[in-house]
C-alpha cells in the first residue's frame, strides 16, 4: 500500500515546483490529493483551468517523483442555492475533462449538506435531499463516464448527505457504474461520539476489537468501490465529542488494526495522510513502515 499525502497539509505554495520539491524532501515516490488552488492560491479559476496549464502541473509534480492520486474538488452536490450549486457542479465537471491533464481519473468530492457550509442540518437527510445528491451524482456520472473519468466520493458521519456506509452502499447500488467508487475515511465515518465497544460503552480510547468491528462493518459494504484510504486520527473532548481532525499518530485509534484489514480484504490503494504535520511526518512514515 503506497503512503501518499493530502497536498494541502504541507501549507500554501506559489508554484508547483516549490510544492513538489518539498513533498520530494519527505518521500522520493509517492502519491498526494491535489487541490490545486488550495494548495497553490494563485493558480487560474477552475473555468480558466487549460490543457496546457494542468498538464505541466503533472510535469513538474512527476520530475519530483510525485503522482497525483486524487484530484481534489470538493463541492456542495446539494447546495440550497441552485446557482451556487450550478458552480460547484461546472467545476467539478472541468476537473473530471481534464482527468488526463493531471494523470489521474479520480476526481474526489464529499457530500453536502443542506448548508451552504457543509455544517449539520436534519434537512440534511430528508429524501428531498438525499433525492437532489442523486441528480447531482447522475449529472457529474454522465461526464465522467463520456470522458472516461471516475466519480469518487467520501462520506462524513453526521453532517454530510452520505453520513454512513450503508447510504454510500445505497448511491453505489442505485447507479452501478464503473465511474463511481468511493475515498474511504475511517474516522470521517466514526460516530461524532465514538467508536463503540461491544456493550455499547464509548471509552477514551477504543479497543483494538471495537476498531475492528467498526472498520469491517464499513469493508463489509465498501471494500469493492474503494480507490483511496484517508489517514488521519480523532481524540474525545471533554464533553465526549469526537474531534475528527487530528493527525494520525495524535489520536487514539490504532491503526495497526485497520491496516490489517486492509490487507485481509485485499484493499491495495494509496493512503494518504490527512491533517499531517510536516514536523512530525518523517517519525509517522517510520511507523508506517513498522505496521
Amino acid at each position: 500500500m503506497e503512503i501518499g499525502f493530502r497536498a494541502h497539509d504541507f501549507g500554501k505554495f506559489d508554484s508547483v515546483e516549490s510544492l513538489a520539491s518539498t513533498i520530494e524532501t519527505y518521500k522520493k515516490r509517492s502519491q498526494i490529493q491535489l487541490a490545486l488552488n488550495k494548495v497553490i492560491p494563485s493558480s487560474p479559476k477552475y473555468s480558466e483551468y487549460t490543457p496546457e496549464y494542468i498538464s505541466s502541473v503533472r510535469d513538474t509534480l512527476r520530475e519530483h517523483g510525485v503522482s497525483v492520486a486524487i484530484i481534489g474538488c470538493y463541492i456542495n452536490p446539494v447546495h440550497p442555492d441552485p446557482s451556487a450549486r450550478e458552480d460547484h457542479l461546472r467545476r467539478f465537471e472541468r476537473n473530471l475533462e481534464l482527468h488526463e491533464e493531471f494523470g489521474c481519473r479520480y476526481v474526489g468530492t464529499e457530500t453536502g449538506s443542506a448548508n451552504p457550509d457543509c455544517s449539520y442540518n436534519p434537512l440534511t437527510f430528508e429524501e428531498e435531499n438525499f433525492s437532489l445528491f442523486l441528480s447531482s451524482v447522475e449529472r457529474l456520472l454522465r461526464k465522467a463516464e463520456d470522458v472516461g473519468a471516475v466519480v469518487t466520493l467520501e462520506a462524513v458521519s453526521r453532517q454530510h448527505t452520505i453520513c454512513s456506509a450503508k447510504r454510500m452502499r445505497r448511491v453505489l447500488d442505485t447507479f452501478r457504474s464503473d465511474s463511481l467508487k468511493v475515498i474511504y475515511d475511517p474516522i470521517n465515518l466514526t460516530s461524532w461520539l465514538g467508536i463503540e465497544e461491544e456493550d455499547g460503552s464509548v471509552r477514551e480510547k477504543p479497543s483494538k476489537e471495537a476498531v475492528g468491528r467498526a472498520v469491517r462493518a464499513d469493508l463489509d459494504l465498501l471494500a469493492p468501490d474503494i480507490v483511496a484510504i484517508h489517514a488521519k486520527n480523532y481524540v474525545l473532548d471533554s464533553n465526549g465529542w469526537k474531534i475528527g481532525n487530528k493527525p494520525l499518530m495524535e489520536g487514539v485509534v490504532d491503526w495497526s488494526v485497520i491496516f490489517s484489514l486492509l490487507r485481509e480484504y485485499g484493499i491495495d490503494v494509496p493512503i494518504l495522510l490527512e491533517n499531517l504535520k510536516p514536523s512530525t511526518l518523517k517519525e509517522t512514515l517510520l511507523y508506517l513502515d513498522s505496521i
